[in-house]
């Protein structure tokens, strides 16, 4: 490998690298992991990531045009799965957004039917969407050459990072582990950037075992409306606050994900475009 290459690689790597620390500080602290604006957090790692990597294509000179067919196997690879895992995540954020768009219906009826709202109110929990969704592990060793070689690792830090970023979405939008176990797999070579965090936030959700912090908010003054009564009114304004603020971060995760989808998609239709062309 060429130094100049070479040099492009670590580059990309200490992008990724960078990015991924600014998110270990806010887990560290441990006040915000769990939330929606951490979730939203480690989202918004992929565009940034989806840049860095077209940026070291671009200096290594190796155009979607130039790729070998071992590296469009590879990144399709790659973004079919990225595909399947952001459905996950879409499924999962319209379960968290019926059940609170159920929960702002039974609160509507809280002025004039005060006991049947009450009897409607139902906790929001968590929905089951990963089932037998795992990221791939990607293309074993082949000859390369030095273009086809920076792709792959450029790629192998893309795909644990994207893997991992999806599995923590979900882990976090499910309060359960096993999404992101599940996902990364056995198998899965995972960048060392990611070791560190993946500890923390492993540690994390496994301890605490709870639903995402603005969510569990809700369930919780819930809690108190059936527990004190029909009449207290500060406790309804509160709940009406807190799902207002479920609201606005499902919406914000929401854009998130299909911005990343259609660009997932748009990157992955221009390979297939450009291999029709060499096929023609």
């Amino acid at each position: 490998m060429s130094e100049a290459s070479f040099a492009s690689l670590q580059a990309f790597r200490l992008q990724v690298a960078g990015n991924l620390h600014r998110v270990l500080e806010s887990s560290i602290l441990g006040s915000d992991v769990l939330s929606i604006k951490w979730i939203h957090r480690c989202f918004q790692i992929l565009p940034i990531l989806n840049n860095e990597f077209a940026k070291l294509m671009g200096e290594i000179d190796y155009p979607v045009s130039s790729w070998e067919a071992g590296s469009i196997e590879e990144y399709l690879d790659f973004t079919i799965s990225m595909l399947e895992l952001l459905n996950a995540i879409n499924s999962s954020l319209s379960h968290l957004n019926q059940a609170r768009v159920s929960l702002s219906h039974a609160l509507s009826l809280m002025k004039n039917s005060p006991a049947l709202a009450v009897e409607r109110m139902r906790e929001i929990t968590v929905h089951d969407s990963v089932k037998g969704i795992k990221g791939s592990e990607g293309n074993g060793e082949r000859n390369r050459n030095e273009k086809e070689r920076i792709f792959h690792e450029g790629m192998m830090v893309l795909r644990s990072t994207g893997f991992w970023t999806c599995g923590v979405v979900l882990s976090g939008l499910k309060s359960d582990a096993r999404p992101i176990m599940e996902i990364m797999g056995t198998g899965m070579v995972v960048d060392c950037s990611l070791i560190r965090l993946d500890s923390i936030f492993r540690k994390k959700i496994t301890e605490e075992r709870g639903l995402v912090k603005e969510v569990e908010e809700v369930n919780e003054t819930l809690r108190m409306i059936v527990l004190k009564g029909i009449g207290d009114s500060d406790a309804v304004i509160e709940l009406k606050r807190r799902l207002d603020v479920v609201g606005n971060g499902l919406k914000g995760l929401k854009e998130e994900e299909e911005g990343l989808f259609a660009e997932f998609m748009a990157a992955r239709n221009k390979v297939l475009e450009t291999l029709r062309a060499k096929n023609k």
